[in-house]
């Protein structure tokens, strides 16, 4: 399937962890499983060389990087800085509707900001 033809993808849902396991989209033979919501609203599911082909909403791409950063930091027994809390909680208004993208954006700028004048 051409990459320009391809829906794109608005939110991650979840990657998950199959052995010896067969892309949704392709059909070749892999591991991880990435589970993904696309513009007009379907579910789908693609190994991760797959996944990287379709386009990516930023919103999508920031909420991914946050929650692994979560997840990574939870096995460790930390938490979150505020920072990064805020620009999970704008990802969330925006899924719902509250916020528009340009908004839900600029928060998630400003933490990212935050984070990189704590850490100079």
């Amino acid at each position: 399937m051409n990459p320009q033809s391809l829906p794109k993808i608005v939110r991650f849902l979840g990657t998950d962890d199959c052995l010896d396991s067969t892309c949704p989209h392709c059909g070749a033979t892999g591991r991880y499983i990435h589970r993904f919501v696309v513009e007009d609203g379907r579910t789908l599911a693609a190994m991760s060389g797959c996944a990287k082909l379709f386009p990516t909403s930023r919103v999508a791409i920031e909420e991914q990087r946050l929650r692994k950063k979560a997840a990574d930091r939870a096995k460790r027994g930390w938490k979150l800085n505020r920072s990064d809390l805020d620009a999970l909680a704008a990802i969330e208004q925006f899924f719902a509707g509250a916020i528009d993208e340009r908004f839900a954006l600029s928060r998630i700028d400003s933490a990212k900001r935050s984070n990189q004048m704590r850490f100079r």
